[in-house]
C-alpha cells in the first residue's frame, strides 16, 4: 500500500491481496504471466527482493498463502483527501486466485470511496466482465457502474487489444481504458470486434471504439526492456485525437528515438534487439522503411516522457 506512487497516471497504489511465503514467512504479493508482455513484469522484481522472494508463477502456489489483507483492504476509507487509485497494483484482481468474495470486498471499499477514482487495469478481461456486470446490477436489474471507478485491459499488440479490449467494451463502467505498455507493436483501436459474451468467439460483431475513454502508451523499462518504434506511439496518438479519446504518453521506456549519428559509438542502438526476440515481428516486416527509423537505449531517465517535443497527460472526463 502506497498512498503515493511514481506511475504518471495515478496518485496511490492500493493492494489489499498479499502473499505469504509459506516456508520463510515473508508477506509480498503473488500473480502469473498471462503473456509476453508480462516477461518483464517491474511488479515480479519487486516482490523477488522485497515481498514472498518468488517470481510470479503458477507452480508457486503451492508455496504460498494468498490472503486478503484487512487493513489494507480498509485503507482508501481513511484517506480523506482525493486521489486516484490504482487497484492492485502489484498483482491482477481478476485472476483466477483472487476469489469473487474479495472482489467484491474491495468493489464495497471502492462504493464507499466515492471522493476517490480507482483505476483497475487487468490481462484477465473474460473474468472481469463476468464478474462486473453482475455487481453492477441494483436490484431492479439494471446495471449501474459506480462512477468512481475506471476499469481497463493491458494490450501490448494487436491480439491481446482485439481480445481484451473487446470484452471490456461490453463490461459496464464510467470509465473505460487501455493501456498499452510495454507497446511491442502497431495497435488499431478502430473497429475493434466486440464480444457480446465473455466467451471467445461468442457473438463477435465489429463496432467503433465511441465507448472507449482513455489510452495509455509507454515503451518497456527494465532490463532486457524490448525497444518501442517510434511510429507506433504516434499512430495511437493520432488515432486518440480523431476519435476524441483522452491521450496519455507514459515514457518511452529504456529506447528513445534517435539517428545513426547521435547513436554512434552506441553499441545498444538499432532494431537488432527487437529483430531478435521470438514475440515481436522484426521491424523491417512492420516497417519496409525501417532503415530510416532509429532508436538507441539511453535508459529510461534519459530516454523521458515528451513525444515529438510534447508531454502528454491527458485525463478522461467521467460522464455526468
Amino acid at each position: 500500500m502506497a498512498d503515493r506512487s511514481a506511475i504518471e497516471w495515478t496518485d496511490a497504489s492500493w493492494n489489499p491481496i498479499r502473499a505469504r511465503n509459506l516456508v520463510t514467512g515473508k508477506v509480498g504479493w503473488h500473480c502469473e504471466h498471462a503473456t509476453t508482455g508480462c516477461e518483464h513484469c517491474y511488479s515480479e522484481g519487486f516482490n523477488k527482493r522485497l515481498g514472498t522472494g518468488l517470481p510470479f508463477k503458477p507452480g508457486h502456489r503451492k508455496d504460498i498463502e494468498i490472503f486478503l489483507d484487512e487493513q489494507m483492504l480498509t485503507q482508501p476509507l481513511r484517506w480523506k483527501k482525493p486521489r486516484k487509485i490504482f487497484v492492485c497494483s502489484m498483482t491482477d484482481l481478476f485472476a483466477d486466485f483472487v476469489s469473487v468474495d474479495w472482489i467484491t470486498a474491495a468493489f464495497s471499499v471502492m462504493r464507499a470511496c466515492p471522493q476517490h477514482t480507482f483505476q483497475i487495469l487487468t490481462k484477465r478481461a473474460a473474468r472481469m466482465a463476468a464478474i462486473v456486470g453482475g455487481l453492477s446490477c441494483g436490484s431492479d436489474g439494471v446495471q449501474r457502474p459506480l462512477p468512481n471507478v475506471w476499469l481497463g485491459v493491458s494490450a501490448e499488440r494487436q491480439q491481446e487489444a482485439d481480445w481484451r479490449a473487446s470484452l471490456l467494451l461490453v463490461t459496464p463502467a464510467a470509465i473505460r481504458f487501455i493501456s498499452a505498455e510495454p507497446l511491442l507493436g502497431p495497435l488499431r483501436i478502430f473497429n475493434i470486434p466486440v464480444k457480446t459474451g465473455p466467451n471467445k468467439g461468442e457473438g463477435d460483431r465489429g463496432m467503433s471504439v465511441r465507448s472507449l475513454d482513455w489510452v495509455i502508451v509507454g515503451g518497456e523499462s527494465g532490463r532486457g526492456a524490448r525497444p518501442m518504434h517510434p511510429d507506433w506511439a504516434r499512430d495511437l496518438r493520432n488515432q486518440c485525437a480523431a476519435q476524441g479519446i483522452s491521450f496519455f504518453f507514459k515514457q518511452w521506456g529504456e529506447w528513445a528515438p534517435s539517428t545513426p549519428e547521435d547513436a554512434n559509438g552506441n553499441p545498444h542502438s538499432g532494431w537488432q534487439a527487437m529483430a531478435a526476440h521470438p514475440h515481436v515481428a522484426k521491424a523491417a516486416e512492420l516497417y519496409p522503411e525501417a532503415g530510416a527509423k532509429f532508436v538507441a537505449r539511453v535508459g529510461k531517465r534519459a530516454a523521458g516522457r515528451l513525444l515529438d517535443g510534447i508531454e502528454h497527460n491527458e485525463f478522461p472526463k467521467v460522464p455526468a
